[in-house]
């Protein structure tokens, strides 16, 4: 072994041999390893180890080429301990040196001889550049793949950064939000009592023009009479459907948003309530007698007792959404894919009397005079007898699915897909007229009716409302105030309502 004496300015061994041992003045005692019988101090050398002696500054460099340092078979780590000197000589003699692609699965173990006859016949030997070559990719990959784990764990840092941030703009937006809702419903009120105000000027405006008109032409100009009075705000999503109950004077519509609002339209123009319980899109309102009924796209009916405004009932009524409703002779009839239902009316019970099929598609319009039902589905408008059930005429039409009808004293109207209005002479079921002007669907249609003259008004996807002349079949006005697809039309007392996908309901009067 090699002996240090931890001294920058001398080293020595020691002698075994018998005599005095020499000392140096100012050098460290070495610690006792091995000591001479009798002779305290003195230390014995391996006469098999190094026989070097060297300063504490070279020794590192020293044991990495010292012949005597102590090293392990690399074949095989149960092989002996060997001195570096006699590595080689036992590597010529070693029977376990393994080829060099045992890593690819190679099994072969043998001595020098052997292992030189294996290459010439190992199956890797062949294949070594390009096993190299993979391998040399497989570690750039690894490298690759090393980069970018630390890139992930650095964009995971910066995301739950940004999260944290995320969360506490959230947090101060909601804050706003709650603000911004107080500061609109104060201005809703007070834009409602600006509109009110309004309405009153324009109403004498109206007188005004009026008598001025009756003073020039001598008669009132048909021209630009209805106007919008007022607008109902409160639903959050568009309103597809409306129904009015003229012995209260509430008006009930139907939205998105799933709910039903209750509006006074004599006093207060507020909502009164806000009907909960349907599951889907509210598409129909019908009212007969004291009870509200709705359908909706849960395929369900709900009934409402009107002085309550309270449910009463539910029913499963359709596989399909219930796309309008209408009541006559104490029934209520119900449209939907390619079916129309007939219930019987019992108190707050609906029983099935009658389903009526033959239909080719969706109903989305249902309205009842006093002895028929007309029912619109895709190019087809069918009149059932109302006491029979029966089918009792077919009208073909064109412009694609029937989406709204109206029936006067002495038309049959409805709308269609592709922006037509048709009109049949209801006596002779013969079209006399089509009507154009809209540019998208004509959704609904309401009929406003006096001694004097018909009115018919349209509602359409092109956001607009057009009234139509049923004695020269023209339109005399087009109502421009909505800011989304008008859906719904009501009438009552010569007013009219119109729901839209803009999420409110407008009032008109003339």
């Amino acid at each position: 072994m090699c002996l240090d004496f931890r001294s920058e300015s001398c080293s020595f061994t020691v002698n075994t041999a018998a005599g005095p041992q020499p000392s140096l003045q100012g050098a460290p005692r070495p610690p006792p390893t091995t000591t001479v019988a009798g002779k305290p101090g003195a230390f014995e050398v391996d006469p098999l180890g190094c026989p070097f002696t060297i300063k504490l500054t070279t020794r590192k460099e020293h044991e990495a080429s010292c012949d005597y340092r102590p090293v392990r078979c690399p074949n095989n780590p149960s092989c002996p301990p060997l001195l570096t000197m006699n590595l080689e000589a036992h590597l010529k003699e070693c029977e376990h040196i393994k080829c060099p692609h045992s890593k690819y699965g190679c099994t072969f173990i043998g001595n020098q001889d052997t292992y030189e006859t294996h290459l010439e016949v190992c199956k890797f030997e062949g294949l070594k550049e390009f096993l190299q070559q993979t391998d040399d990719r497989f570690h750039e990959m690894q490298l690759t793949l090393a980069q970018k784990d630390q890139d992930i764990a650095f964009l995971r840092s910066m995301l739950g950064k940004l999260s944290e941030k995320l969360d506490q703009l959230e947090k101060n937006l909601e804050l706003k939000f709650d603000v911004l809702d107080e500061n609109q419903s104060k201005l809703s009120e007070d834009l409602m009592e600006f509109r009110r105000d309004a309405s009153m000027l324009n109403d004498e405006l109206s007188h005004i023009n009026a008598r001025l008109n009756m003073g020039i032409l001598g008669s009132y100009d048909p021209q630009q009479i209805f106007k919008c009075k007022g607008t109902f705000v409160g639903h959050q999503g568009p309103v597809w459907c409306l129904c009015v109950y003229s012995v209260g004077d509430l008006l009930f519509s139907g939205s998105s948003d799933k709910t039903i609002k209750v509006w006074d339209t004599c006093t207060t123009y507020k909502c009164q309530k806000t009907l909960e319980g349907h599951d889907g899109i509210v598409l129909a309102l019908c009212i007969q007698g004291p009870r509200l009924y709705s359908g909706s796209a849960d395929c369900t009916i709900i009934v409402w007792d009107i002085q309550t405004l309270q449910k009463v009932n539910t029913i499963r009524a359709h596989d399909n959404p219930v796309c309008t409703l209408v009541s006559s002779h104490n029934m209520l009839f119900s449209g939907s894919l390619k079916a129309i239902k007939v219930w019987d009316i019992v108190g707050t019970e609906l029983k099935l009397k009658k389903e009526l099929t033959g239909l080719n598609h969706w109903v989305r319009a249902l309205v009842a005079s006093q002895n028929h039902l007309y029912s619109g589905s895709y190019q087809t408008i069918k009149i059932w007898d109302i006491r029979s059930l029966d089918c009792v005429h077919v009208l073909q039409t064109s412009g694609g699915s029937v989406y709204s009808i109206a029936v006067t004293n002495h038309h049959i109207v409805c709308g269609t897909y592709e922006n037509l209005i048709h009109v049949w002479d209801i006596e002779s079921k013969e079209q006399v007229r089509t009507l154009t002007g809209h540019v998208g669907t004509v959704y609904a249609l309401a009929v406003i009716s006096t001694p004097d003259q018909t009115k018919v008004f349209s509602a359409s996807y092109d956001r607009s409302l057009r009234v139509w002349s049923m004695d020269n079949m023209i339109c005399t006005q087009t109502l421009l105030r909505h800011q989304g697809s008008v859906t719904a039309l009501a009438v009552s007392r010569g007013r009219l309502f119109s729901g839209a996908v803009d999420s409110t309901v407008k009032v008109w009067t003339c």
